[in-house]
């Protein structure tokens, strides 16, 4: 089917509410159209009085033409990223037809996604675009120019969002350091498609929900609701019924109706954390979730949902499926795109500095302290030799209890004894360290030497020889 596709233009395909004859989208139809049918976008929810009037005034003046109103719900029109979110899966679903696109009426932003779409997408689209009237040579019609563009094998659509997430690096609650910057790029971009679910991988305190609440408010959801529940915390029973709900009646104490979580969250996100950790049977009903994009509450009948899934762990859900621990179609579901965030350690010292520097800020400012933390040399070289096992959780409680002990300066003597401990108890020698730092990696990836390999820098060769070097199994 050849389609012709366009935004309405909200103000100059209008004139004091009545549409103009010679408006972009009536001068197509007029001079122009040959399509089979029109999609005209909007911008509203719902019931666009403008669109529909439009699409009145073009039935009546050309009464054997197909015009359909698609409603986008775009909140911002002069927000990109929001409109290539809803253009897209649009997109998509005619990915079997001949799709011309009129550029002209729209905002901006909105002719930049069709330009980014058409290069990207691969599907068989056009830009078209006219001239009006009084800038033509003729002056008794319109021009249509064809928007001629090579597609290019690059990925435009990544790029031109690359740019801007250096605007994003700081919030209130976290910081994006230099280690961990390429990962907030790609969350960035995971964002924007909002289809897929997310599973991200780290240990305990590297961060896991700030990544996924940078997803969320990055996303079209932005505006929705965010909800977080850690499923390592509650039994099968009560993780059930906060999931998915209940009817009153369904247990003894259900003495009313309660919506569960996957219901508070519609159109917005839902974060699971600690997924690895959830039962075969809570594995089975989440993984109906996934696919039916319903939930059931206990005693009541199924309900369709509209939800982004976010996940993390901090355990190999790969090797707890090989185990039979976790499900292999379950982890597929939720695996559609990982994001892997590195142990404080992995990220350096250069990175430490930066986070040590970060707190010491927020804590003055959230524990209302008059003056901010100084430290010593002997005392900062003690905080950045510390390993921080529980990353950055742990780093942020040290310099909270600090700001509690200390008005101004803190010394080597007033440190907790566990960092002093790691920083002068050890041998110091290169060996010894060397040693220690390639069991902790194989610790934290379970054994597998690829995954180390890659963390520390070496190739294959380097690290078995060195295991064999220091008898490391």
């Amino acid at each position: 089917m050849k389609i012709l596709v366009s935004w309405h233009a909200y103000n100059h395909d209008f004139s004091n509410g009545e549409v103009i004859e010679d408006g972009p989208t009536a001068a197509y139809h007029k001079y122009f159209f040959k399509h089979e049918k029109h999609i005209l976008l909007s911008t509203e929810k719902e019931e666009d009085l403008r669109a529909l009037h439009l699409r009145t005034y073009l039935q009546k003046n050309y009464s054997d033409r197909l015009v359909e109103i698609r409603y986008l719900d775009v909140h911002d029109p002069i927000d990109h990223s929001e409109i290539q979110s809803k253009i897209h899966p649009f997109l998509a679903e005619l990915k079997d037809d001949e799709i011309d696109i009129f550029v002209s009426p729209g905002t901006p932003s909105m002719q930049v996604v069709w330009y980014l779409s058409h290069m990207s997408l691969n599907l068989k689209t056009t830009l078209f675009q006219t001239r009006p009237t009084k800038y033509t040579s003729k002056k008794d019609k319109p021009e249509l120019i064809k928007i001629q563009m090579e597609r290019s094998a690059i990925g435009l659509t990544a790029l031109y969002h690359q740019q801007e997430v250096k605007k994003v690096a700081v919030s209130d609650r976290f910081l994006i350091t230099p280690a961990i910057e390429r990962i907030y790029e790609n969350a960035r971009k995971v964002a924007l498609t909002d289809e897929v679910t997310v599973l991200i991988l780290g240990a305990s305190g590297t961060g896991k929900e700030n990544l996924a609440k940078h997803i969320h408010h990055n996303s079209i959801r932005a505006n929705k609701p965010y909800i977080a529940i850690n499923c390592s915390a509650f039994s099968d029973s009560l993780l059930e019924s906060r999931l998915f709900g209940y009817k009153k009646g369904a247990f003894t104490g259900a003495d009313k109706d309660s919506e569960g979580l996957f219901e508070l969250a519609n159109e917005g996100t839902i974060f699971l954390d600690e997924i690895g950790d959830i039962s075969p049977y809570m594995q089975q009903a989440l993984l109906r979730v996934l696919q039916e994009k319903e939930v059931m509450p206990l005693g009541g009948k199924a309900r369709k949902i509209d939800v982004r899934v976010i996940a993390a762990t901090n355990q190999n859900l790969v090797n707890r499926c090989e185990e039979g621990k976790f499900r292999w179609d379950l982890y597929y579901r939720l695996s559609v795109v990982e994001l892997d965030l590195p142990t404080l350690l992995q990220r350096g010292k250069t990175d430490l500095k930066v986070m040590v520097d970060f707190f010491i800020g927020q804590k003055k400012k959230e524990l209302r302290k008059a003056k901010k933390l100084t430290f010593t040399k002997e005392a900062m070289e003690i905080i950045l030799n510390y390993s921080y096992p529980g990353n950055i959780r742990e780093l942020e409680n040290i310099i909270s209890r600090l700001y509690v002990f200390n008005e101004e300066t803190v010394t080597a003597d007033v440190l907790p004894k566990r960092l002093k401990q790691e920083a002068f108890n050890k041998p110091m020698n290169w060996e010894y360290i060397e040693k220690e730092h390639i069991e902790r990696v194989l610790k934290h990836f379970n054994g597998n030497k690829r995954q180390t390999t890659l963390a520390i820098g070496w190739a294959i060769n380097t690290l078995v020889s060195k295991m064999e070097k220091y008898g490391i199994e």
